[in-house]
């Protein structure tokens, strides 16, 4: 473990879908195969979003569910992908471990930080669900904690734009790529690609943050190769 680069991968649930909006498995299992290619450099640990089933600011809302409730359910949908992920490794060979932040003896262990270092020592990949167990805190936040957790050298955020943009890209067309900004930066800006608490954490620990789309062929390799692949979040004392 020490000669490798400690990654925390960040997947939102909607990189499992295909363009018809449907779970797709050569989406999920090229991901493990990129993984799998990668582990002679890098170890990768993994927070997976729940988007793709349910969003508890969004469907929770249209339901008139209450706040901490949807949140809830949306912490549930996590442990549906982490499964699905964990099946993809699985056949790609990736000795791995779910840890969840709610007790569930059927998924996996709990994400303690005892049950984290068990899993570094085995050096066997972390599936992290549920997001930090807790209501009104997303899974962004959930991968700094996590990253931290894990030592990380940096978190990478795959998700489906191509980094991060001065603008909305999906309604203002013309907006610009930001390819390098600093996270007091994101704050101020409100940049939306993640939330505010996830950038002042990392803001607090120097953790750079990568921005990337996952939709873009190999683009764990990309981002392994390429140093400007994407966007990079970063606080003064970590360049």
């Amino acid at each position: 473990m020490n000669e490798l680069k400690i990654i925390l991968l960040k997947l939102t649930g909607t990189s499992l879908l295909n363009e018809n909006k449907e779970l797709d498995a050569n989406l999920i299992n090229s991901i493990a195969k990129q993984i799998n290619s990668l582990r002679d450099k890098y170890y990768f640990a993994v927070v997976i979003g729940g988007g793709n089933f349910f969003r508890g600011d969004e469907q929770g809302k249209k339901l008139g569910i209450r706040p901490n409730i949807g949140h809830q359910v949306g912490m549930l949908a996590t442990v549906i992908n982490g499964l699905l992920i964990k099946n993809s490794f699985e056949d790609n060979g990736i000795d791995n471990v779910i840890l969840s932040s709610i007790e569930n003896h059927f998924t996996g262990k709990f994400a303690n930080q005892d049950n984290i270092d068990e899993a570094l020592r085995n050096n066997k990949s972390i599936i992290f669900v549920a997001g930090t167990g807790n209501p009104f805190f997303s899974t962004d936040t959930a991968s700094v904690l996590r990253a931290l957790q894990i030592n990380a050298h940096e978190v990478w955020k795959a998700t489906n734009v191509d980094g991060v943009y001065d603008e909305d890209p999906r309604t203002h067309p013309n907006t610009n790529l930001i390819k390098k900004l600093s996270c007091t930066e994101a704050i101020n800006k409100k940049i939306g690609i993640m939330d505010l608490a996830a950038f002042a954490l990392a803001q607090q620990h120097a953790l750079p943050i990568r921005i990337f789309n996952i939709f873009e062929p190999d683009a764990l390799i990309k981002a392994s190769n390429d140093n400007n692949f994407g966007s990079l979040i970063y606080s003064r004392s970590s360049l």
